[in-house]
C-alpha cells in the first residue's frame, strides 16, 4: 500500500505518527553511530574494569607512591646533573668545618659511622659505574686469561644479578633525563612536555592517579548494571519495533479495520518499558558520569600520550630491574660480590683482598657501589649518622636534618628516602589487595608493580586507545542519552496513553 493510502483515514494517520517516531530514532541510532560508539565504550569497560576496583586503586596509588620515592633516592645519584656527586663534596666540607678537621678526617668518621653510606657517596655519579664497565671487564678478561665474551657468558650464568647491574646501569643512566622516543608525552596540565623519568613519575603521581580517584565511582556505575554495549541495539530495536508495528496497525486503519484500545495498550507498554529501563538502570546519573569519565580521561587516552606512556614504562622497567639487584640482600647482588672476588683470586692465586683493591684502582665506582651495598643497609645508616652528627654539632636531629637540605638538597633527599624504598621494595604497603589483571597473581614487590602498570594498566592504554576514542568523542554527548531515551519513553506512552483513550470513547 502506497503513503497516500495509509494517510486515507484519521485512525491510519495516527498510527503513521507512530511509524515516523521509530523510524527517526533508527535514522539518528544509524547516523549517529551510537550502535558501535557505545559497544566500543563497551570494550573500553570491559578491559578497563579490573584497574578500577576497589583494591587495585588503592593498590596503584601505593605502587606508584613508592615508585616515586625511588625516583626521590635515585635521580640525585644516577648522573651529574642529579648533583649527588657534588652534594656529597658538600657534605664532607660541612662536616669538617663544623667539626674543624680535615677533608681526610670527615671522610674517616663518616667510614667509621656510615660505612655504606660513605662508601655510595664514594661511587657518584652512578653513571661512572657505567662508563668504567668497558674497563672493568677488560682487565677480569685479561686477568682471568678468557676472552669477554666467556666472561661475559660466566656473569650472566653464575653471576646473574652482578649481570643484571652492570647490563642495565648504562641504559638507565643514557634514558633518566632524556627518555627516548616520548616526544609526543606531556603532562595533563599546561602541556609540559614529559622527557625524564623524574617527569613520568609526575605524570603518573600527580595526573593519572588523581584522575583514577576521582572517577573511580563514576567508572563503577557505568560499568555496572551489564554495562552499556546494548543500550545502542536497545534504542534501535525500540525504534524498528515503533517503525513496524506503526505501519502494520496504518495500513490496518487504512482498510476500514481502524485497531482498537488494545493496540494503543502495546504503544504504551513500549513507552513504560523505555521509561522504566532508563530509571531503574539510573541511565541519566550512569551516563552524565560517564560523559564526565571520558572527558577526563580523553587527555590520557591521545594517541601521543598513550605511544609516549608505553615507550616510557620500558625505561621504568630498566629502572627497577636496576634497583632489583641492589636493594635488598635478597636482591643478590651483594651475595655474589664476595664470590666474584674469590673466583679471581684462585684464577690468578691472588687473595681476594688484592683483588678488591686492584679493581678498585681501576674501577674506584664499581668497587665503591659494590662496598655499599644492599641498599637496606644504607637505609639503616642514616638514622645512625643523623644522630651522630646531632651529638657531634650539639644540636637536635630535626636541626641536622634542615642544615643537609640547605646545603645538600637531593642528597639528602635520596638518603632519607632509601628507609622506605628498601623496606618497601619487596613489600610495598598498601598493596595487600593488589592482584594482576587475572586476579590470582599478588602484586607486593616493587617488580611486581612494575610489571602491573607496564603490561596491565598502560596494556589497557594501547589496546583500547581506538575504542576510547569512537566513544569519547562521538556526538552527542554521552550525558545526552539517558534524558532523550527517557524523553522518548515518556512521548511514546503519553501518545500512546492518550490515542488508547481517544479509542476507548469512541468505541
Amino acid at each position: 500500500m502506497r503513503i497516500r493510502g495509509l494517510m486515507s483515514t484519521a485512525a491510519s494517520r495516527a498510527w503513521l505518527g507512530v511509524a515516523i517516531v521509530g523510524f527517526v530514532v533508527v535514522v539518528l541510532v544509524v547516523v549517529l553511530s551510537v550502535v558501535p560508539r557505545l559497544s566500543s565504550g563497551q570494550q573500553v569497560l570491559d578491559s578497563a574494569t579490573p584497574a578500577f576496583t576497589q583494591e587495585r586503586v588503592a593498590g596503584t596509588r601505593a605502587g606508584v607512591d613508592l615508585f616515586s620515592r625511588y625516583v626521590d633516592f635515585a635521580d640525585p645519584l644516577l648522573t651529574a646533573r642529579g648533583g649527588g656527586d657534588r652534594e656529597a663534596r658538600a657534605v664532607v666540607r660541612l662536616i669538617r668545618r663544623k667539626l674543624g678537621l680535615s677533608s681526610a678526617q670527615a671522610r674517616k668518621i663518616l667510614r667509621r659511622e656510615a660505612p655504606r653510606v660513605e662508601a655510595l657517596l664514594r661511587a657518584l655519579p652512578l653513571a661512572g659505574v657505567a662508563d668504567e664497565i668497558p674497563r672493568l671487564t677488560s682487565y677480569l678478561a685479561t686477568t682471568m686469561t678468557v676472552s669477554v665474551d666467556d666472561l661475559a657468558a660466566t656473569l650472566e650464568q653464575s653471576y646473574p644479578r652482578l649481570a643484571q647491574l652492570l647490563s642495565t646501569l648504562p641504559n638507565v643512566t643514557d634514558a633518566w633525563n632524556d627518555v627516548p622516543g616520548i616526544e609526543g608525552l606531556t603532562r595533563l596540565e599546561g602541556g609540559k612536555p614529559v622527557r625524564t623519568v623524574p617527569g613520568l613519575r609526575k605524570y603518573m603521581r600527580d595526573d593519572v592517579v588523581p584522575l583514577t580517584i576521582e572517577h573511580q565511582d563514576e567508572f563503577r556505575r557505568l560499568a555496572g548494571t551489564g554495562g552499556i554495549g546494548y543500550i545502542g541495539w536497545l534504542v534501535l530495536l525500540a525504534g524498528l519495533v515503533l517503525l513496524l508495528y506503526g505501519l502494520l496497525q496504518a495500513r490496518r486503519a487504512a482498510r476500514k479495520h481502524a485497531p482498537g484500545t488494545l493496540s494503543w495498550s502495546v504503544v504504551l507498554a513500549i513507552g513504560v518499558f523505555i521509561v522504566v529501563l532508563v530509571v531503574a538502570g539510573q541511565y541519566v546519573p550512569r551516563l552524565a558520569g560517564g560523559e564526565r569519565f571520558a572527558a577526563g580521561f580523553e587527555p590520557v587516552f591521545a594517541q601521543d600520550r598513550v605511544k609516549g606512556a608505553s615507550i616510557a614504562f620500558e625505561t621504568v622497567h630498566e629502572a627497577i630491574v636496576l634497583g632489583d639487584p641492589i636493594m635488598t640482600r635478597g636482591g643478590g647482588a651483594v651475595l655474589e660480590t664476595p664470590r666474584l672476588y674469590r673466583l679471581v683470586a684462585d684464577r690468578t692465586g691472588r687473595r681476594p683482598g688484592d683483588v678488591r683493591r686492584a679493581l678498585r684502582r681501576r674501577a674506584p665506582h664499581t668497587v665503591a657501589l659494590l662496598d655499599a651495598l644492599p641498599m637496606t643497609r644504607v637505609a639503616r645508616e642514616v638514622p645512625r649518622l643523623v644522630a651522630y652528627l646531632a651529638r657531634a654539632w650539639r644540636t637536635k636531629r630535626a636541626a641536622v636534618v634542615r642544615l643537609l637540605r640547605r646545603r645538600a638538597p637531593g642528597l639528602t633527599r635520596a638518603l632519607l628516602a632509601a628507609p622506605a624504598v628498601a623496606s618497601g621494595w619487596t613489600a610495598v604497603p598498601g598493596t595487600a589487595g593488589l592482584t594482576r589483571f587475572d586476579g590470582v597473581t599478588p602484586v607486593r614487590t616493587m617488580p611486581a608493580v612494575d610489571d602491573y602498570l607496564r603490561q596491565d594498566v598502560v596494556g589497557v592504554l594501547v589496546k583500547e586507545q581506538a575504542h576510547f576514542k569512537r566513544f569519547a568523542s562521538g556526538s552527542p554527548r554521552l550525558g545526552a542519552f539517558g534524558p532523550a531515551l527517557l524523553l522518548l519513553g515518556v512521548l511514546v506512552m503519553l501518545y500512546g496513553g492518550s490515542m488508547r483513550q481517544l479509542v476507548g470513547r469512541r468505541y
